[in-house]
């Protein structure tokens, strides 16, 4: 019998976020508070969880990877046992010992852009913009940093994202601290905006054996901008080039919302056709704030979005890749069975147009389509 509860991470992975909360990963849902008195191996919270993980249970806090796994979707769960599985030479989930070498770091928000499917804890960009729209900000504590705990003498892997990590501080102290250490051989996977590339970030980098750049864009040119205001995107194409020149693992992560779920296909395309053998991730958007409603499936008129993700089936990457492939399946699914709820679409409206006064800028200029549906809140 197949075990559809384990998932190695809570076995090999910490994450904590900005509020010091520790989560089973960047998708799951929070465990408990973090404390400087933490123990990976010996925590009552996690050692239940890997223990009804290990029976086949399911796990409350694993509930979005269970979703996704319903609906016909590869998850992080299933993704990230079978890489670490064959990496550890791990034959069987018994084999498993509670070990933490891997860290998840995104308690640093620091950013140079304004995400429309951001929130304050992860953009101090979007901080300033809801404290000039006056609306509510949930402080994050970060009373309890990760970066101070490493233990460089285990690392195997980490995980940085933000924020931007190429203008955090923080992580080219990690850079320093783990160069002196002589520990370039951990692995580096880096969750960038891919706007900001610097010398000094460049230069310690140059040091680690191995690199790997997951690329956050969200459509092609003037939509990108929109999402990721304020990207540039003839200097967004240039640097990603630069990184390949740096690693050939350059990966693409697409969050999928709203606002791009019209016109993914000429992203994909335009991907294929710029890079070699681009990976692309394709990820559900989750609402920045209450009052933002953002998640693709709220269409009064389905059909475009439809025709958009079942043209996706022609592309190169979805031949060769089943985890996009998957992925694409599990859109077509959950938009097709969705209901369309008026009042969500006012909330949408409402937050959307007051970041655009706010920026003074247009939806109608940027993604005319998504525009044309204002007409089922009149």
């Amino acid at each position: 019998m197949i075990n559809q509860s384990f998932c190695i991470l809570p076995f090999i992975h910490l994450h904590v976020n900005e509020y010091d909360q520790i989560k089973t990963c960047c998708y799951g849902d929070p465990i408990k508070q973090y404390t400087t008195n933490f123990d990976f191996e010996t925590d009552a919270a996690l050692s239940e969880i890997r223990k009804k993980m290990l029976g086949n249970i399911p796990v409350a806090q694993c509930k979005n990877c269970y979703k996704i796994e319903q609906h016909g979707g590869e998850s992080f769960r299933q993704r990230d046992t079978s890489e670490w599985m064959s990496k550890l030479n791990l034959e069987s989930i018994d084999q498993v010992r509670p070990a933490l070498i891997y860290y998840d770091i995104r308690n640093d928000n620091t950013c140079n852009l304004a995400c429309r499917i951001c929130y304050p804890g992860a953009s101090s960009q979007i901080e300033k913009e809801y404290r000039a729209l006056k609306w509510p900000i949930n402080p994050a504590s970060r009373t309890t940093t990760l970066w101070e705990t490493i233990d460089y003498s285990n690392i195997q892997k980490l995980l940085v994202a933000g924020g931007e990590p190429t203008i955090m501080l923080s992580f080219q102290k990690f850079l320093m601290q783990a160069i002196e250490h002589n520990r370039t051989d951990c692995e580096l996977r880096i969750i960038t905006n891919g706007t900001n590339l610097n010398k000094q970030i460049l230069s310690l980098l140059s040091k680690f054996k191995s690199i790997e750049f997951t690329v956050s864009i969200d459509g092609y040119n003037q939509v990108n901008r929109y999402i990721r205001w304020p990207s540039d995107w003839p200097t967004l194409v240039q640097n990603i080039h630069r990184l390949y020149g740096i690693t050939e693992n350059v990966s693409f992560n697409v969050t999928v919302s709203l606002y791009n779920i019209n016109c993914l296909s000429e992203l994909i395309k335009f991907l294929e056709t710029e890079y070699t053998d681009p990976l692309i991730m394709l990820n559900e958007a989750v609402n920045p704030a209450p009052h933002a409603e953002i998640a693709p499936w709220n269409l009064p008129d389905k059909t475009t979005a439809l025709a958009d993700l079942i043209s996706i089936r022609s592309t190169k990457t979805y031949a060769k890749e089943q985890d996009f492939a998957n992925r694409v399946e599990y859109f077509i699914s959950r938009l097709t069975d969705a209901t369309f709820s008026q009042e969500k679409l006012k909330r949408f409206f409402a937050y959307n147009d007051a970041v655009d006064q706010h920026r003074m800028i247009q939806l109608k200029d940027y993604l005319p389509e998504l525009e044309k549906y204002r007409y089922s809140i009149i």
